[in-house]
């Protein structure tokens, strides 16, 4: 019978990773450039002007992957546009594109200073595009823009690099050479999640970075499980006294499959009263999930009986108390005693 495979999200993972670590990402990747910037002006990203540059309806959708505004101190105090492609798999139209997309928004945003950048995250070592050239009867034009292939880092420096964008390239990789196979994805995404523990990045890096990794190695919905009981065992391991931001992604995500869920309900149920109940019933088990996720960080095995009592919650305003509850409480029988009063106050 054949595994069941879930969708890997390249685009996604990589407009996330950009947008989260634009400052490591050029630090890696293009070094030169990333000297010249100012990196105590935060960056503007810009979306509103990406879809501007977008073709006509009729024509192959086509996008921008990151346009970022920073600001150069190389001597004059300007700005200057970034435009970044990401390219993952071989186009013999990919610098014509990049020429496109170079002119457009050298149109739309009244000729500023840009630099188009190219990074190549396919995996065909031969395919290197680095211009765009047209000459005919005298008429030349030549385009040349930087590039970078990932192919090219060694995956053995990436992983014990401080830069977390290393770790972006390299979950990239990996991900590349296990598309197809769920068992190794599985083992790789294991190894990626150990590594963001291992290499000390700050907690805001480590939940941005297990975002990217989430969407590169996507997994079945069982094996997703066991990673997020790994990324608790991780969390636990380090004796991290409070919830860690990546654990709280796992939550958030918790919770939004519950919101899914309860939306899916009401729509079946095509009413109005079902859509509303639904999406109660969504929220509620997100909470409860997330509340669950906590005590087993916090705690280890959470017992039957307070999974049970937790079911019996009918609000969710008492929900969210407990979950303050259970970041703070000093032990689980604490939470339990806590959870008893919330259940003998409500209505029977």
């Amino acid at each position: 019978m054949r595994k069941q495979r879930a969708r890997i999200d390249f685009d996604t993972a990589w407009k996330f990773a950009i947008e989260a670590f634009l400052q490591p990402c050029l630090q890696l990747l293009f070094p030169q450039l990333h000297a010249l910037i100012n990196w105590n002006h935060q960056p503007l990203f810009l979306n509103t002007e990406l879809r501007k540059i977008r073709p006509q309806p009729h024509a192959k959708k086509r996008f921008v992957d990151a346009l970022a505004r920073v600001r150069f101190h190389d001597g004059h105090d300007r700005f200057v546009y970034l435009h970044i492609e990401i390219q993952a798999q071989p186009d013999p139209q990919f610098p014509l594109r990049m020429f496109i997309y170079h002119y457009r928004l050298l149109d739309t945003l009244q000729f500023p200073e840009l630099v188009s950048l190219a990074i190549l995250a396919d995996a065909d070592p031969r395919w290197r595009p680095e211009a765009f050239q047209r000459s005919l009867a005298g008429c030349e034009l030549s385009f040349r823009f930087p590039t970078v292939k990932l192919l090219d880092l060694d995956e053995q420096a990436l992983q014990s690099s401080p830069n977390p964008f290393a770790l972006v390239v390299w979950a990239h990789l990996r991900a590349l050479k296990a598309r197809g196979n769920v068992a190794l994805l599985f083992e790789e995404k294991v190894r990626l999640v150990r590594a963001m523990g291992r290499v000390g990045y700050n907690p805001d890096d480590v939940a941005n970075l297990y975002r990217v990794v989430d969407y590169l190695m996507a997994l079945p919905k069982e094996l997703e499980l066991q990673v997020e009981e790994i990324v608790r065992a991780v969390a636990r391991e380090q004796r991290l006294p409070k919830l860690t931001n990546l654990e709280r992604f796992a939550l958030e995500r918790g919770a939004q499959q519950g919101l899914q869920q309860g939306l899916q309900q009401g729509l079946q149920q095509g009413l109005q009263q079902g859509l509303q109940q639904g999406l109660q019933q969504g929220l509620q088990r997100g909470a409860v999930r997330m509340l669950l996720t906590v005590l087993r960080a916090r705690f280890g095995r959470v017992p039957r009986r307070v999974q049970q009592g937790l079911q019996r919650v009918q609000s969710l305003e008492q929900l969210e108390r407990l979950s303050a509850v259970a970041a703070k409480a000093n032990d689980l029988n604490a939470f339990e005693q806590e959870l008893l009063q919330v259940i003998q106050q409500q209505p029977s």
